[in-house]
């Protein structure tokens, strides 16, 4: 069984320096075949041609398009593991890293969530991911809640419903048949709840990994989520979600309503210039699902009690 490590990158070097010797480390220290292909991400500050002379044991690879979805797409193209590792440049990986997952790598499972501790030393202990819980909330879906490991009950496995981008788990087999991470996308924003709400409509199971310790320097990937930029992707990429992915009439009122009441015009406009793809991948949706949206957010509402 082969592990992909596929991370990443736009003018992340100065991450992937800090960062890439923890996974290396966690590699050695396994007993699994293990890969790791950082894929430049169109970068200026040198990365394509850095990466191979500081990590020769790496394998570099450049992004033919623009995106982090796109990126990962790539990268696993180049891999061969028949699970698929994605790491952000700027996580840190603890020596078991890989070890630990080595026991949830099950046929059944679509995706491994990690649960994620920050990078800095005033904040040890402090946990950033746990269980992804769903929730709707004005109009959108939210996948921010988390159930943290100091509040779980002991049970023989934990279900979740997202992961954390920034280092979880697939399955090969499943991340080919969903084609991958939705590169209407792109560049970045939302794109893992996106893929891990798909597989979850089709009945696939995520289960979150309580023993796993990622730590995560936050900020690497994206330099502020406050710049306008980002502000407006996340805007566009939670409405391309919802036109997308959400077939419940119930829900689709409130989400319209919501639209109506406070309507973001530049966001608005885009996504219906996209409005051709979104049908044709929403019609596609629909002939897969298994689970219902309800089902899905009743699901993770019960286990938030």
């Amino acid at each position: 069984m082969k592990l992909s490590v596929i991370i990443p990158s736009k003018n992340g070097l100065r991450h992937l320096k800090d960062c890439l010797p923890s996974v290396l480390q966690a590699r050695a220290k396994t007993p699994k075949d293990v890969e790791i292909i950082v894929v430049d991400d169109n970068s200026a500050d040198g990365t394509f041609q850095e990466v191979p002379l500081l990590f020769p044991e790496v394998k570099c690879v450049q992004n033919p398009k623009q995106g982090i979805c796109s990126a990962r797409n790539y990268g696993v193209l180049h891999s061969s593991g028949s699970w698929l590792c994605f790491l952000d440049n700027d996580v840190f990986l603890e020596e078991t890293f890989f070890q630990t997952l080595i026991k949830y790598f099950q046929e059944d499972i679509f995706c491994i969530a990690c649960a994620g501790y920050p990078a800095f030393p005033s904040f040890q202990g402090q946990q950033l991911d746990g269980i992804k819980l769903l929730s709707w909330k004005r109009g959108f879906p939210r996948f921010t809640n988390n159930i943290f490991n100091n509040a779980l009950k002991p049970s023989p496995y934990y279900p979740s419903w997202g992961v954390q981008g920034a280092y979880f788990v697939c399955n090969r087999t499943k991340f080919e048949a969903l084609n991958g991470f939705d590169e209407i996308l792109d560049p970045y924003m939302l794109e893992e709840s996106d893929f891990a709400y798909r597989g979850l409509k089709r009945g696939w199971k995520i289960i979150y990994a309580p023993d796993t310790k990622p730590r995560h320097k936050c900020g690497g990937t994206i330099n502020s989520k406050k710049n306008a930029y980002t502000q407006f992707l996340s805007k566009r990429n939670r409405i391309l979600f919802v036109w997308k992915n959400i077939h419940s009439r119930k829900i689709l009122v409130s989400h319209l309503l919501w639209l109506l009441l406070r309507p973001n015009f530049k966001a608005i406009k885009e996504c219906l210039r996209l409005l051709p793809q979104i049908k044709q991948k929403r019609a596609e949706e629909r002939t897969t699902m298994k689970v219902t949206d309800e089902t899905l957010f009743k699901q993770s509402k019960e286990w938030a009690k």
